[in-house]
């Protein structure tokens, strides 16, 4: 597999293995928890690179009208077969500058759910282009990951 595969439209993955020994293939959520229709089932076997990331583009109108003011928020339904740290790295480009803020998911956690809080940006609010997600795995050798849901929104911080 190519150090860049586009899967679909705006899902990206990269990785720097040599010999990449990994297979994705989309499946069909079945069960009530499940709110998209299909998700991602990454097997990773032998990995002797230093990063796995899987890039989602955010459509165009979730930047539309984005503020520092905005916490953005990500849930998401992710399985592992043995512990593995993923975390979530929020991209917003804005002008030749992208502001990235990281977050580990809380896999151990029920609900897994981090908050981006764009106040501690130096975001350009006049100049924003676009954003996009990488989700960045650690060490996932000889483990199989599945991506069953990730869920965007973005709320106004409270003004007291």
């Amino acid at each position: 597999m190519p150090t860049k595969t586009a899967m679909a439209d705006g899902i990206t993955l990269f990785h720097d293995c040599r010999e990449s020994n990994l297979t994705l293939r989309q499946l069909r959520n079945i069960r009530p928890e499940d709110l998209a229709p299909f998700g991602l089932r990454m097997d990773v076997f032998r990995f002797d690179g230093t990063f796995l990331s899987l890039v989602i583009d955010i459509p165009p109108e979730g930047a539309q009208g984005l503020l520092k003011r905005h916490l953005v928020r990500l849930s998401t339904i992710i399985e592992v077969e043995k512990p593995l740290e993923i975390f979530a790295r929020l991209n917003v480009r804005h002008g030749p500058n992208t502001e990235q803020v990281v977050r580990e998911l809380p896999l151990h956690m029920e609900e897994i759910v981090v908050e981006f809080d764009l106040a501690y940006t130096k975001l350009n609010e006049k100049r924003i282009e676009g954003m996009w997600l990488d989700l960045i795995f650690e060490s996932p050798q000889m483990n199989q990951v599945t991506i069953r849901d990730l869920t965007f929104s973005r709320y106004p911080r409270a003004e007291i």
